[in-house]
């Protein structure tokens, strides 16, 4: 059907909005690493600074109930993020605070220390995710959508057509990432878009998922998704800035291009077109206002404000899987975080949402080190920030390392070579002192330590590095490997 959308069809305050405390005052897979979502479990070259000790990150004395963004938070950020800039190669660094659902400070980091005009245009990788999530939500909560429909009403791919399972494939499943479906059909052994367990079955993060329900929406409303995402969502939300869709020509002056791990520019295409998945162009102030409105509730009642932030499906022991925004539970003072990050190649950044308190931060970056930075930011300008950051990415406890072995310099040197994925990007891995770099396209440095004499670890991530052997004893692949998620690098050279 074809509607005609009015810019005042999700009013602010239009619905009641979950009770917040301070409205009474006043957030990786293995399919995330192979898009370059990692933690600090890498290690860009030079190594990034740790996050500043000074006491002025500590919170102040506060009555329980009234927690706020870190002591002087723009300030240590300021100070701190021109040399994470200069340290991880990263041109431009834009960042938005929020305290008590209200955007606080908006600015853009620019190259050689000066301050870039705050509309620089970013690419936000997968934190499209999210937009795609809230656009869905608004269509459900005016009763134009259905959460628990199957989705197949609307939509079929052709390639599950004869798999009864496409039957029982919801939104729900979808925003869940509980599809059953690999994060992009060609990393599937079968180089085809399959159902890997039953819909709603247990997490698996997937690209392909949020696709499937971009073309159900697509189908049912006779619109493309970049119409309906200006009228549910930018036209309301004053998001002047966002685009699904860009040709990389029109406001190109402003677009903050991306750039490799030693400082160098990516020789890429700019231009982007409709995915659920990826690849919006937006500015810092308009994802600030984007946070502010999840805050003030999205436009969405208590039910299903509700139902959004409720965790669907586990992804590890530390955090779980809400509608759209991965969830970190039990923090101090009763509160929960949502969050969801993005990478790709020369693209980093990440949102972190507190809704009980209505603080939030929003980073966004342009060099394929940006993970680091934006983590760093969390850090720095929440108090609970270095254990959102842990827990969204490792199943340990924030003070659990894994224990390393030694292994020797000539079975280290073995694993060095080129290696390839299925999707067909190149993988690098080099051998080191006390374990390998692996290097890949739109993803920073990652340092991996020995568990044993074949397999690796990260630090603050829970993917793992296995290497195998062809039967003549020659290493023949490298595993990337996160619980059931498995990713063959066939060696090369």
């Amino acid at each position: 059907m074809t509607r005609v959308w009015l810019a005042t069809r999700f009013p602010r305050h239009s619905t009641p909005r979950p009770t917040r405390i301070w409205r009474s005052l006043d957030r990786l897979s293995i399919a995330l690493l192979v898009t370059g979502f990692v933690s600090r479990g890498g290690r860009a070259a030079p190594t990034p600074p740790p996050t500043p000790s000074s006491g002025t990150l500590s919170p102040t004395a506060r009555p329980l109930g009234e927690p706020r963004l870190a002591t002087n938070a723009l300030a240590v950020l300021d100070e701190n993020i021109p040399v994470w800039k200069r340290e991880l190669h990263i041109p431009h660094v834009g960042i938005a605070l929020l305290e008590r659902g209200h955007v606080v400070a908006t600015k853009v980091y620019g190259p050689e220390g000066k301050i870039a005009p705050v509309d620089t245009l970013f690419n936000i990788a997968s934190v499209t995710k999210v937009l795609v999530a809230m656009t869905t939500l608004k269509l459900i909560e005016e009763g134009d959508w259905e959460l628990d429909a199957p989705l197949f009403h609307d939509y079929v791919d052709p390639e599950v057509a004869s798999d009864p399972r496409h039957e029982r494939l919801t939104t729900r499943h979808v925003l869940s990432h509980q599809t059953g479906f690999v994060n992009w059909r060609w990393n599937h052994p079968t180089g085809r878009l399959t159902f890997d367990f039953e819909p709603g079955e247990k997490f698996q993060y997937s690209g392909e998922g949020m696709e499937y329900l971009r073309k159900s929406l697509e189908a049912r409303f006779e619109q493309s998704w970049s119409e309906l995402a200006r009228d549910v969502l930018f036209l309301p939300l004053e998001m002047n800035d966002s685009r699904h869709s860009w040709d990389g020509k029109v406001d190109r002056e402003r677009f903050a291009a991306p750039f490799d791990i030693r400082g160098e520019p990516h020789d890429v295409d700019h231009s982007t077109s409709d995915n659920a998945a990826d690849d919006v162009v937006t500015t810092v102030g308009d994802l600030g206002r984007f946070a502010a409105d999840v805050l003030d509730g999205g436009g969405l009642s208590e039910e299903l404000f509700a139902d959004m932030v409720r965790a669907q499906s586990e992804i590890n022991s530390n955090s779980q899987q809400a509608l759209g925004w991965r969830l970190v539970s039990g923090l101090a003072h009763d509160e929960y975080a949502i969050q969801h990050g993005g990478n790709d190649i020369g693209v980093a950044a990440l949102v972190v949402l507190l809704p009980e308190s209505g603080r939030g931060v929003v980073v966004l970056t342009n060099g394929d080190n940006g993970l680091y930075l934006c983590n760093n930011v969390v850090r720095a300008a929440l108090p609970e920030g270095k254990e959102i950051i842990h827990r969204s990415y490792r199943s340990s406890d924030v003070t659990e390392l894994p224990d390393v072995i030694k292994v020797s310099a000539e079975t280290l040197q073995q694993y060095s070579g080129t290696y390839e994925q299925p999707s067909g990007r190149v993988v690098q891995i080099r051998a080191r002192d006390d374990g390998v770099d692996l290097e890949m396209p739109g993803t920073p440095i990652l340092r991996f330590y020995p568990r044993s004499a074949n397999q690796f670890f990260l630090y603050d991530f829970d993917a793992e590095l296995e290497f195998t052997k062809d039967p003549a004893g020659e290493i023949d692949a490298a595993l990337l490997i996160e619980g059931d998620n498995v990713i063959r690098c066939e060696r090369k050279s």
